[in-house]
């Protein structure tokens, strides 16, 4: 077979194809202002093209705008549609690139973004790779886009790529990342399952880290029954629930509509869909029946916070660290503050008496200490007699009986220089339900001092 170069396009058996018209294809022309990629599925259902020309027997359709072309995988030929055929039963696509190799990208991923059509990663020479190529439609080849680093995508399934393009902010999503190397002879060396999810700005071709993908996103993306990209987000179905998985809010919403699901799972990897405005269109080739069913977004709820968790930064421990001093040093200048007015307090009381107990907790301190040099304890009720509390509410005596010891407390700790209370207590024996109340045995030497 001789090939003729008329400028670099390729004139010859497989220079054009036709797919044949349907409702499904008119009714996508009809949409001049929408652009989205979709799985060509089994291109001899929808066109008399010879195999053995193409060596391909599937691809995905492009549509950029009012444009519609067509993407053979594994090979880097693109093609364009042509509506000024003469044919009124078929679409004719005629090649717009000058590429000669082929199967070094099995299973890449084909994106638009504006008027670029991009081609993502794939698998050749025995390895995967996270190249990105852009065509060029001057030049009629694929150029590389340079990156900072290579990231790989995830797995190439029949139910559908688990890649997410946001073409309105300009991003593509990898939720995961699958590495495979058939170099490596070792077992499992050449195949595995990097859990970190990442971006990639199509504006500046910068990778941005996400974080570590949660192990219930992974089970949602890695092997669904069907899977379909849309402008909202990736959307995955199982037998009696259909999952929202929010790249934009990194967040995972949830839909248990069995008869849904279902009938989503009924859109096999041979037919033609496409996603377009909380709508999905597909026709089967193989019977012709076209249709189109409404999917109510509202109705999902939230199942998970999140699809991956965002990394620690420094700057999140610095600020920790901040609020941590300035707590800090809020709570010592109150307790300076508060020790300073305990101590202007004792020395107006200390300046008519060698200690500062009111005469209220005198008493108090004089019955703990007559108690304990009876190796006995103080109960509730008899501190309340003798602080003149045994006809008041309970509230009012829970209030007024831990406050003055409270009292004794804080001015014992400031006389002594030191954090310790001098009128402690224990469960009682009797009932543990209540507290009994003592004098700390190693200071009753100081306080004998203090009030004697």
């Amino acid at each position: 077979m001789s090939i003729q170069l008329v400028g670099q396009r390729q004139i010859g058996p497989d220079s054009v194809f036709y797919v044949y018209s349907s409702p499904f294809f008119k009714e996508l022309l009809s949409k001049p202002t929408r652009s989205f990629t979709f799985e060509a599925g089994t291109l001899s259902l929808i066109s008399s093209f010879d195999p053995s020309v193409f060596k391909m027997n599937s691809g995905e359709f492009i549509k950029v705008k009012d444009a519609l072309y067509f993407h053979f995988h594994n090979s880097g030929r693109l093609f364009k549609y042509n509506p000024n055929s003469a044919l009124t039963d078929s679409l004719k696509f005629v090649r717009l690139d000058a590429t000669v190799n082929a199967n070094y990208n099995i299973g890449s991923f084909v994106f638009q973004v504006g008027q670029d059509i991009y081609e993502y990663g794939g698998y050749g020479f025995w390895k995967s790779n996270g190249i990105v190529r852009r065509y060029n439609f001057k030049d009629r080849e694929w150029d590389v886009v340079v990156l900072d680093q290579e990231i790989f995508g995830p797995a190439s399934v029949s139910s559908g790529y688990s890649i997410w393009v946001d073409s309105s902010e300009k991003y593509l999503y990898i939720p995961y990342q699958r590495i495979i190397n058939d170099g490596i002879s070792r077992v499992n060396e050449g195949h595995s399952n990097l859990l970190t999810s990442y971006r990639l700005d199509l504006r500046t071709f910068q990778w941005e880290y996400l974080g570590k993908l949660s192990q219930e996103a992974f089970e949602l993306v890695r092997a669904p029954y069907r899977a379909f990209a849309t402008p909202k987000g990736l959307f995955t179905a199982f037998t009696s629930r259909l999952y929202w998985v929010d790249f934009g809010t990194n967040s995972i919403k949830m839909l248990a509509d069995p008869i849904l699901s279902q009938t989503l799972q009924r859109i096999q990897p041979y037919m033609l869909w496409y996603w377009d405005q909380d709508k999905i269109y597909w026709i089967n080739p193989a019977s012709g029946r076209y249709d189109s069913l409404f999917v109510d977004t509202s109705k999902f709820k939230i199942h998970s916070n999140q699809i991956w968790r965002k990394p620690v930064e420094l700057i999140d421990y610095l600020w920790v660290l901040l609020l941590f001093i300035f707590l800090f040093v809020v709570t010592y200048a109150q307790y300076k503050k508060k020790r300073k007015l305990l101590a202007t307090s004792l020395s107006k009381e200390m300046e008519e008496s060698k200690h500062p107990f009111t005469a209220t907790e005198l008493s108090l301190l004089e019955l703990l200490l007559a108690k304990q040099r009876q190796n006995q304890t103080v109960s509730i009720p008899e501190i309340n007699y003798v602080l003149g509390l045994k006809d008041k509410n309970q509230g009012m005596q829970k209030k007024v009986r831990s406050d003055i010891i409270n009292r004794i407390n804080e001015k014992y700790s400031f006389l002594s220089q030191e954090k310790v209370s001098l009128v402690q207590n224990i469960r009682s024996e009797t009932d543990k339900r209540f507290f009994e109340y003592h004098l700390n045995p190693e200071q009753l030497e100081i306080l004998v001092e203090l009030i004697s």
